[in-house]
């Protein structure tokens, strides 16, 4: 029997368990057989060589919320800005109306209570509205007699005089500067530099009738009253031109009588009433409560413009034939001294004799100086009461007629002695 050859025999159906699947029967290394680490993410290389595009990061929600945060934020912002800035608009508006309707009473209250309502507008406004205050404090410098106010009112409009437009309240505060200053010619150039308005018509008008030129007044003072026909400043100063210069005591009681409507305790308007009384004009009455509601003022109108009420009230009563009621109204009178007391006896004295025409007693004492009362000083400050009679003298007994006076008695000189004789 022929052997069997092992070549002869036929393969395994099969690969052997743990045999690779290849025909050669070649087993790799042990070093090579273990498994390559596998990747977690594919990279931006792998896929690009896949010829693949990486995907778009899905956008963040916090980033969007940022985004509307940002957004709210800027709106609100702009919101508050628009509101501040309306605001300040509002205020700067309604303080002004406030003052420029203090501003035309044309008193000492009316001047203090704009200032003060201007002074914190004056930081939000250092242009307008500070030289709105400035023109207040400068008013009541030059007519009130508070003189250290005057530097405040000049720093407030230092920056706005030197604008390429100066505010019309600028240089009626440099006007009201110098015509305290007695500077008239300074005071009539800002004046008119001012413009159309309203207060450079009145004191244009004041400044021509302090000037002595009258005539001057009447044209500053159509256009004051035609902008604003309640003005009190220009009313009164309308009612001096007629009853200083025109004469005309109707126009002038209308005048008065209608500054007072403006402003109660208006001083010049006061005045002005009580001297067309005190020139047998009208009647007495219609000047004394004027008079006695300035005089009363305790409280805002200054001591020297009660002072002056009380001068012409004092002599009205005595014009009334009251003259306890003069007594009592001078004795009211705060700070009056001898000197001054006998100065205001004399002066009301004198304005209630002379029924003619008033006339302003000269040499007033300081208590007495009002702005307000500027009337020319032509009365001397003299006693018109005549002086009482001499005392008569006792007549010398007179001769009768016919009979000879007899001569009068000779006295004799004593009969000397003859000298005693000497004896021898």
């Amino acid at each position: 029997m022929p052997k069997n050859d092992p070549s002869d025999r036929e393969p395994p159906s099969g690969d052997p368990a743990g045999q690779p699947g290849d025909s050669t029967g070649y087993e790799p290394p042990f070093e090579f057989d273990e498994p390559s680490p596998s990747r977690a993410h594919a990279t931006a290389d792998d896929l690009a060589e896949a010829g693949a595009r990486p995907p778009r990061p899905p956008p963040r929600a916090s980033s969007r919320r940022v985004l509307v945060v940002a957004g709210v934020v800027l709106v609100v912002a702009a919101a508050l800005l628009g509101y501040r800035s309306y605001h300040r608009r509002k205020v700067l508006a309604e303080g002004t109306a406030i003052a420029e309707a203090a501003l035309r009473l044309d008193t000492a209250a009316g001047y203090r209570k704009a200032a003060d309502t201007l002074e914190p507008l004056a930081r939000l406004d250092p242009r307008e509205a500070a030289s709105m205050r400035a023109f207040a404090l400068a008013m009541l410098a030059s007519d009130y007699r508070e003189s250290d106010l005057g530097g405040e009112a000049e720093a407030l409009i230092a920056a706005p005089g030197r604008a390429e437009k100066v505010p019309a309240y600028a240089d009626l505060a440099a006007a009201a500067l110098f015509l305290g200053r007695g500077a008239v010619g300074d005071a009539a150039t800002y004046a008119g530099r001012a413009g159309d308005t309203p207060w450079s018509g009145a004191l244009l008008a004041r400044l021509a009738l302090m000037a002595g030129n009258p005539e001057a007044a009447a044209e500053p003072l159509r256009r004051s009253l035609g902008a604003d026909p309640r003005l009190a400043a220009s009313l009164a100063m309308q009612g001096d031109l007629a009853r200083r210069v025109h004469h005309d005591v109707q126009a002038a009681r209308a005048n008065y009588a209608a500054a007072l409507a403006s402003s109660r305790t208006h001083p010049r308007a006061t005045y002005g009433l009580a001297k067309l009384a005190l020139s047998s004009q009208i009647p007495i009455n219609e000047a004394v409560s004027p008079l006695r509601a300035l005089f009363n003022d305790t409280q805002a109108t200054p001591r020297n413009e009660r002072a002056r009420a009380a001068l012409h009230l004092a002599a009205l009563e005595l014009r009334a034939g009251d003259r306890a009621a003069a007594n009592a109204t001078l004795d009211a009178v705060e700070g009056l001294d001898g000197r001054a007391r006998a100065w205001a006896e004399l002066a009301s004295l004198i304005a209630a004799t002379d029924r003619n025409g008033y006339r302003a007693v000269k040499g007033p004492p300081p208590l007495f100086v009002t702005a307000s009362d500027d009337d020319p000083l032509e009365a001397p400050a003299v006693d018109p009461t005549p002086p009482p009679p001499a005392p008569k003298a006792t007549p010398r007994p007179t001769a009768r007629p016919g009979r000879k006076a007899p001569p009068p008695p000779v006295k004799k000189s004593p009969a000397r002695k003859p000298p005693a004789r000497k004896t021898p």
